[in-house]
């Protein structure tokens, strides 16, 4: 599900197998062991793989992949593929909602890979890792996405892990959704 907290909560999903109009989606799933949760999401979209990477890495802009991304910035890039980027988003789970914030350093990888670490000391996470790879095939893009994190918050243990599974598959299925729609705008 984070950015990365899209990733944080993007990344981030239920299900298995499940195909959607925008973007298909071949794996999807979240695991909760002893508050960690571990995400695991395959896609194919229809869109450029360039495009689709160029949206990932707009750190400025990544609250337009989705409406509960409610504020993204560079903070400072240390190289042109090295960065830190704080991204503050609104989760909601039932009638709860809390600002989640996260400062991630990012890493941009060869061949459209994207892997993030968010700083527990300046985040609403113990701990956060996120990898994104990114694959053209056949004039589509395969985007896949392992994530493990941590929340700092207190999470009710018997309904909260089956509902922020619920609203992290809903966030990832928005942010697949946002690529593609924004992927095809130009």
């Amino acid at each position: 599900m984070t950015f990365y907290k899209t990733f944080l909560l993007i990344g981030v999903l239920l299900f298995s197998s499940i195909a959607v109009r925008a973007g298909d989606i071949i794996e999807a799933k979240v695991e909760h062991i002893d508050k960690q949760y571990f995400i695991t999401l395959e896609a194919v979209i229809n869109a450029d793989s360039h495009r689709i990477y160029q949206l990932l890495t707009d750190y400025e802009n990544l609250n337009k992949l989705s409406d509960s991304i409610e504020e993204s910035n560079l903070i400072y890039s240390l190289s042109e593929k090295d960065h830190r980027v704080q991204v503050k988003t609104e989760a909601c789970v039932t009638f709860f909602c809390r600002t989640i914030n996260q400062v991630q350093d990012v890493e941009e990888l060869p061949n459209m890979v994207i892997v993030t670490t968010s700083l527990p000391d300046k985040s609403d996470v113990d701990y956060a890792h996120a990898r994104w790879k990114v694959t053209a095939e056949e004039g589509l893009t395969r985007i896949n996405f392992n994530s493990d994190l941590k929340p700092s918050f207190w999470i009710p243990p018997l309904i909260g892990p089956v509902l922020i599974e619920r609203t992290l598959r809903n966030e990832a299925l928005s942010v697949i959704n946002g690529l593609e729609r924004l992927a095809q705008q130009r």
